[in-house]
């Protein structure tokens, strides 16, 4: 059995959202006690990874010597001097096997498994008709771009052979990625090419996962699991001009000094961070392990927590919840794989 852990944008920067090194340690605790082969972050660990040497320390160097990946989202290269060359390399503390030097996706064989991350941070510029990874210092795609949350013709192509080469050696494919690539909900613009060649490769992806959406759903199609894995912490996020946090609804956060180390800790008012009019924030951080037998069954165990302060969101549906729910499914598979 394979047995994983994920969780999804986590949004950790200082003054900005509520997130906290202690939330990301508190989901490798629970990683630890699960007894997990690995964990992986969906995407929007930070919006600040240069400036979040504690927060990157904390899970690439952690202290229960987890194996560890990560995709990138739209907001890991969101600020100043976070290129997709020095973000890459703080996605895992393995070795990953990159499709190309200017792009974050990537693939990493784990016995007879192959995890393949998407990168769906590209759009199309049709003044120079050329595809265009997401750039630096920037939280989306360039302004006046098509097709924004793309995957590209060149990873496609790349995906097409890592997939084939997948089948060739028997290997049953997982795929993370930050936009989602089902076609059931919000996806990334150009995933039904990408699940024409799920299609293509009949019975070798088991699982797609994704963030992005800060949602809970999750489905089979064509005898693939979809899991749109919900936000850790930034449990529902809209444009707002009011403030819906009060004085002494507050959050503890550490004190780091210049090197990342902790110094202390001190209580920080919601209403005080730039985004918290916009954001409505979980108690707890959310995350959910997966177990995968060779059989094909399919098991989510997911997180349940309260809204902070009993402050709710505007939009309340079945998948703007506090909680990752409980969820099996069987996937067919042709014959065992071990």
């Amino acid at each position: 059995m394979l047995k994983f852990l994920v969780f999804a944008d986590l949004h950790y920067k200082k003054n900005m959202y509520a997130s906290t090194v202690a939330h990301l340690n508190k989901i490798l605790d629970r990683a630890n006690r699960e007894g997990v082969q690995f964990v992986v972050h969906l995407g929007d660990l930070c919006n600040d990874y240069i400036g979040s040497r504690e927060l990157v320390q904390s899970y690439l160097i952690n202290k229960y010597d987890l194996r560890v990946f990560g995709v990138i989202g739209n907001h890991e290269l969101e600020s100043k001097d976070n290129n997709i060359s020095v973000v890459r390399e703080l996605l895992s503390n393995n070795h990953l096997n990159y499709g190309s030097d200017d792009g974050g996706y990537w693939y990493y064989d784990i016995s007879y498994y192959r995890l393949i991350g998407l990168d769906t941070n590209y759009s199309y510029n049709s003044v120079s008709e050329a595809w265009e990874h997401n750039k630096t210092a920037s939280w989306g795609a360039p302004e006046g771009n098509l097709y924004e949350n793309s995957l590209s013709p060149k990873q496609l192509y790349w995906l097409d052979g890592v997939l084939n080469d997948a089948k060739s050696q028997g290997k049953k494919v997982i795929v993370f990625s930050h936009a989602a690539v089902s076609g059931e909900w919000s996806s990334a613009l150009d995933s039904k090419a990408a699940r024409d060649l799920f299609k293509k490769y009949d019975n070798t992806v088991l699982m797609c996962l994704n963030g992005h959406l800060h949602t809970d759903h999750f489905c089979v199609k064509d005898n693939i699991a979809y899991f749109d894995v919900n936000a850790a912490l930034n449990g529902y996020w809209t444009v707002s001009d009011s403030q819906h946090y009060a004085d002494g609804h507050t959050f503890t956060r550490e004190v780091f000094d210049g090197e990342g180390n902790t110094v202390g800790t001190e209580e920080a008012q919601l209403n005080k961070l730039s985004q918290a009019k916009n954001t409505w924030f979980f108690e707890e951080p959310l995350s959910a392990k997966v177990e995968i037998g060779d059989d094909g069954t399919i098991k989510v165990i997911g997180d349940i927590t309260e809204w902070k302060y009993g402050v709710l969101p505007p939009i309340m549906s079945d998948g703007v919840i506090p909680q990752i729910k409980k969820q099996e499914c069987q996937i067919k598979v042709i014959e065992k794989f071990f």
